[in-house]
């Protein structure tokens, strides 16, 4: 049986709010997997792979890598918004 993920990722959508994306261990793992081997937006393709391999929404992947991809940028100094140089 697959453990709950205590970690959030807020999701902020066009006029329904922030929605909350709530991950298992293992869903994490292969999200966090997958970013570590290229962290940028990932093509189409990979997000249905991600989104068939996890369970989850492509809209959920792709918030997903939304949210880890701004933490990275931050992280490395780049600004957490794609916009920011």
């Amino acid at each position: 049986m697959l453990k709950s993920y205590p970690a959030r990722y807020p999701i902020s959508r066009a006029n329904t709010g922030t929605r909350v994306i709530r991950l298992t261990v293992d869903q994490e793992a292969v999200l966090q997997e997958q970013f570590n081997r290229w962290p940028r937006a990932p093509h189409t393709a990979d997000v249905v792979l991600l989104a068939a391999e996890t369970g989850l929404s492509e809209a959920d992947v792709e918030g997903w890598y939304a949210i880890r991809l701004a933490q990275w940028r931050k992280e490395q100094g780049l600004g957490g918004n794609l916009g920011i140089h």
